[in-house]
C-alpha cells in the first residue's frame, strides 16, 4: 500500500492532488504544532495584478496543534471572512468557464461557518476531490496513538496504517532521514512532478505555477484531473527493503 502524509494545507496547489492520486492512504498530519506563514491557512489565486493570498483568519497559541487552531470569526469592516473569500472568487473567476458550475459547492462549505482551521480545510479537501474524481480513504493523525517525530513519525505512521511503501512531494528529502526507511523495510518513493501549463484567466500576465487548486477547477473543470496527471514524470525510489 502506498501511503502519502501531508499537513491539512488550505486549498493546496496541484503537486499535491498528483501525489494523492497515486496513492492508496492520505493521512492528514493534524496533530502536529501549527506553521505560521506556511500553506495551513492561506494559498496563492491569480488576480489581475498577478498572485494574491487568500487567507483564512485564525486565532491560535504558539505552539499550538493545527487541530486546536481556531478560524477568527471577527468581522473585517463588518464583512464576515467567508463573504470577503467569495466576493474575491466572483471578483477573480466569475468569467472562468467552469466558475458556476463549481461555485456553489464552495459556498455551502463556507456557510457551514467551521470553527476549527483543520476541519474547514479537510471538508474543502474532500470536496475538491470530489470534483476531481479522486476516490481515496482519509485518516488523520488527531486519531492516531503515535509517540514520535520527524521521520520516526512518517515510519511510525506507515507502521500504523499497514503501509509498505511512502510517497513523498520532492521537497522531503530535505528534511527526511532517508536511510530509516530501509532499515524499517519500507520503500521510500519521491513525486517527480512538472508543473503543467493550463489557461487562466487575466492572460497578459502570462502563465502563473503554484496556484491554489481552485484556479484549476474553476478554468478546467472536468478536464482538471488530466492536466493534473500531465505533469507526473513518475516516481524516483530512494530506498528498497531488504
Amino acid at each position: 500500500m502506498i501511503l502519502s502524509i501531508h499537513q491539512p494545507d488550505f486549498l493546496p496547489w496541484l503537486g499535491f492532488f498528483n501525489k494523492v492520486q497515486q496513492s492508496d492512504l492520505l493521512v492528514i498530519g493534524d496533530h502536529v504544532q501549527y506553521r505560521n506563514k506556511g500553506y495551513q491557512n492561506r494559498n496563492r489565486i491569480k488576480t489581475a495584478n498577478g498572485a494574491q493570498w487568500l487567507t483564512v483568519p485564525i486565532v491560535h497559541d504558539w505552539g499550538q496543534a493545527i487541530n486546536q487552531v481556531q478560524i477568527n470569526q471577527t468581522e473585517q469592516n463588518g464583512v464576515p471572512w467567508e463573504e470577503l473569500h467569495l466576493r474575491t472568487f466572483q471578483v477573480n473567476y466569475s468569467k472562468a468557464p467552469f466558475y458556476d458550475k463549481y461555485i456553489g459547492i464552495f459556498e455551502d462549505i463556507y456557510k457551514r461557518k467551521i470553527k476549527l482551521l483543520a476541519d474547514n480545510n479537510l471538508e474543502l479537501l474532500k470536496a475538491t476531490f470530489e470534483i476531481l474524481g479522486i476516490d481515496i480513504p482519509i485518516k488523520r493523525t488527531s486519531e492516531m496513538t503515535l509517540n514520535n517525530s520527524k521521520t520516526e513519525l512518517i515510519i511510525e505512521i506507515c507502521k500504523t496504517v499497514g503501509a509498505d511503501s511512502y510517497l513523498s512531494g520532492m521537497g522531503g528529502s530535505k528534511y527526511m532521514e532517508e536511510n530509516l526507511f530501509e532499515k524499517n523495510g519500507i520503500k521510500l518513493l519521491f513525486n517527480n512532478y512538472d508543473h503543467p501549463v493550463y489557461n487562466q484567466q487575466f492572460i497578459k500576465l502570462g502563465f502563473l505555477p503554484n496556484m491554489s487548486i481552485i484556479d484549476l477547477i474553476f478554468n478546467h473543470g472536468p478536464e482538471s484531473l488530466e492536466i493534473i496527471k500531465s505533469g507526473f514524470k513518475g516516481f524516483e525510489l530512494r530506498s528498497i527493503p531488504n
